[in-house]
């Protein structure tokens, strides 16, 4: 279907990537039309979107379940599509596997394809095994989004793959006092002065998707990593105390540190390996997008973070 007035359907629309599309998409009414798709539209998350954005339209569709998805998708110009591996029908104590992610990945894609949706815009990541040139096997959430990929791409329908970089977000959640009280640490499971590519998946991934939606002829067929640069813990640390005046330290952790080995072999693979080797000149992309990415002072700023909670 195409229409000037494009109906993008959105998957996790309550989680943290569909969300920030959704948000950005909902403040266009006049230039998109969007279809919000989660479990359950009675969830507070749900409710909470739908009083803030009355035209947005609520789709429930669950994509383990393949029959829930051509409903969603019909009539659709653009579906954006995501998935998540941690959680217990992907990733437990008793089961883990890269097959199952990949697999809902798949019902979005046949649901698309089955329906003639115009347009697929997937978030994926690299594949560790392909990073670490075959070393690091273990990064099950990795391989599952990078076979998406790579069934998505082999398809004869136009898409384009975006890949989030690391989150700044993860620091809200892990920052702690020191022990002494007297200062904010921001811990990293390695070298807390490698420079990773960083992100604020809030900010940054909704503007991003709108300049390919609106833009779809130029992105088909492309892999478009965000992010705003490369910064190491010890730099986020500084952008912290810089922007709110509260001391904080760069603290390096072991790579075990979490009990999880699927999170383990991730910061091994981090150790020795750019998440986004394999699209060098990305940082040049962004320069196209009407949209200031999020800068790890703005992502302070922004988060108006007062000091952890604990």
């Amino acid at each position: 279907m195409s229409s000037a007035k494009p109906l993008v359907v959105i998957f996790g629309a309550t989680g943290n990537q569909g969300g920030s599309i959704l948000r950005v998409l909902a403040e266009h009414p006049d230039s998109y039309t969007v279809r919000a798709v989660t479990r359950s539209t009675k969830s507070n998350s749900a409710r909470e979107l739908a009083a803030r954005y009355p035209l947005v339209q609520w789709a429930e569709a669950d994509i383990d379940i393949p029959s829930s998805l051509p409903p969603a998708v019909a009539n659709a110009d653009v579906v954006f599509g995501v998935t998540q591996f941690f959680q217990p029908s992907v990733h437990s104590a008793d089961k883990t596997d890269e097959n199952t992610e990949f697999q809902q990945g798949k019902n979005i894609i046949d649901a698309c394809v089955a329906e003639g949706v115009g347009f697929v815009v997937f978030s994926t990541t690299s594949s560790a095994k392909k990073l670490s040139n075959g070393k690091i096997t273990g990064v099950l959430h990795f391989e599952g989004k990078y076979k998406i990929q790579e069934y998505l791409l082999a398809l004869p329908i136009d898409s384009a793959i975006v890949q989030m970089g690391m989150y700044y977000q993860n620091y809200l959640q892990s920052a702690a006092w020191s022990e002494s009280g007297d200062a904010v640490v921001i811990a990293f499971p390695g070298d807390v002065n490698r420079k990773h590519p960083y992100a604020d998946v809030n900010r940054d991934l909704g503007p991003y998707v709108k300049f390919i939606i609106d833009n779809r002829q130029q992105s088909k067929g492309k892999i478009f990593p965000v992010s705003s640069g490369y910064y190491s813990t010890t730099d986020i640390a500084n952008a912290l105390t810089k922007v709110t005046g509260l001391p904080a330290v760069a603290v390096e952790l072991p790579t075990d540190a979490y009990g999880d080995k699927v999170l383990q072999d991730m910061f091994e693979l981090l150790k020795t390996c750019n998440i986004f080797a394999d699209s060098p000149d990305h940082l040049d992309t962004n320069k196209k997008v009407p949209f200031e990415f999020t800068t790890p002072e703005t992502f302070w700023e922004t988060s108006k973070f007062k000091g952890p909670s604990n």
